[in-house]
């Protein structure tokens, strides 16, 4: 059975492991509510995880472009430091 909790805030975190680590990924969810925050999952995989932005227009959840620019607005300032940092990090991994 799914369990819902209600908090005041999230935040999720893909980390890329170094080759020395068990795990080629770790996933955190960090969840807070009132003035407590918490750790709430750590999830580890060799697997690069995947991340879905929808839409529920009421009878039909979709795929959305703006559901993602709401969270990167969120989540960086400006969309060209998430492609700037992805460049940097594509570089190192091939190196």
């Amino acid at each position: 059975m799914t369990k819902i909790i209600s908090i005041d805030d999230m935040e999720i975190e893909f980390e890329r492991q170094s080759p020395e680590i068990s795990c080629k990924w770790c996933v955190y969810i960090r969840v807070r509510n009132n003035d407590k925050e918490k750790l709430l999952f750590m999830f580890k995989t060799d697997h690069k995880p995947r991340t879905r932005f929808t839409y529920n227009a009421g009878e039909l959840i979709k795929q959305s472009n703006q559901t993602l620019k709401e969270i990167l607005d969120t989540s960086m300032d400006d969309i060209e430091e998430v492609i700037k940092l992805e460049g940097k990090l594509n570089k190192k991994i091939k190196e």
